[in-house]
């Protein structure tokens, strides 16, 4: 009698485990096998399997990708991996940032010192004004920004200053998305040219009442707008000593865009 080849074995193949995985998963690999070349200086394919439990064929797949992308090195020595020339980029980058940010904080601490008032850096992250930092003077101001919160680039000393100074082309697609009336979308532009001749944005209750401000534009070294620092006072403790808020302002600008704060 021929023997009968039960029907649950026919057609089944053996699977390799590290192919049967989630487009996450394998995402989450990279970042795994990244990290240990931030916690070791070289590593063999063996030892990181060992460490991540990723099957040792798939992390020599992805190893090999990430030699392609210069994320990891091969050393000299053979079988042996270390991190590769991108990371360096990777790791001045974020030093710059953290450099960069620290600055801001700095000078918005100075400015704020120098005001007694709230001082604050703002950039443009889509068609809002995003507040990145802010330092509060000695009295708490009731005010719309404080870090991490962002209004939309259409009222205000320090949106004007923003969009007065944005690239005309971004500056027109922004506008042009605000939903305004032909009549309104005329008196902002007219604003804006204001704006941009004086130099600087200056508004009196124009987000929040009773609250006056005003913001400079910061440039990099081509020119290229940056942000704007504010300075917010309550209106009536800032028209006694306006001429003094501006030029600290102007200064404070000035002293980050690396003599580009002002045109």
């Amino acid at each position: 009698m021929p023997s009968v080849i039960p029907a649950t074995n026919v057609g089944v193949m053996p699977t390799d485990p590290s192919h049967s995985v989630t487009p996450e998963g394998n995402a989450s690999r990279f970042v795994d096998i990244l990290l240990e070349f931030a916690r070791h200086r070289t590593l063999t394919a063996a030892q990181i399997s060992k460490t991540t439990g990723i099957p040792a064929s798939a992390v020599y797949r992805h190893l090999a990708l990430l030699v392609q992308s210069g994320l990891v090195a091969q050393t000299r020595r053979r079988g042996q991996y270390s991190a590769g020339p991108e990371t360096l980029r990777l790791a001045a980058n974020f030093h710059q940032e953290a450099m960069v940010k620290g600055r801001i904080s700095e000078q918005l601490q100075l400015l704020s010192d120098e005001t007694q008032e709230l001082a604050a850096y703002l950039v443009v992250r889509g068609a809002d004004a995003l507040c990145v930092d802010a330092i509060e003077g000695p009295q708490m101001l009731r005010c719309s920004y404080s870090p991490g919160s962002s209004l939309p680039l259409l009222k205000g000393a320090s949106a004007m200053a923003l969009l007065a100074h944005l690239d005309p082309q971004e500056q027109s697609r922004i506008v042009a998305g605000l939903g305004l009336s032909s009549e309104d979308a005329d008196n902002l532009n007219h604003e804006l040219q204001l704006v941009q001749g004086r130099g600087f944005g200056l508004s009196y209750g124009a987000v929040d009442a009773g609250v006056w401000g005003v913001s400079f534009p910061v440039f990099d070294d081509g020119g290229r707008l940056l942000g704007a620092v504010s300075t917010m006072a309550p209106a009536d403790r800032a028209v006694r000593r306006e001429k003094q808020l501006i030029a600290s302002t102007r200064d404070a600008a000035l002293a980050l865009g690396h003599g580009e704060g002002s045109r």
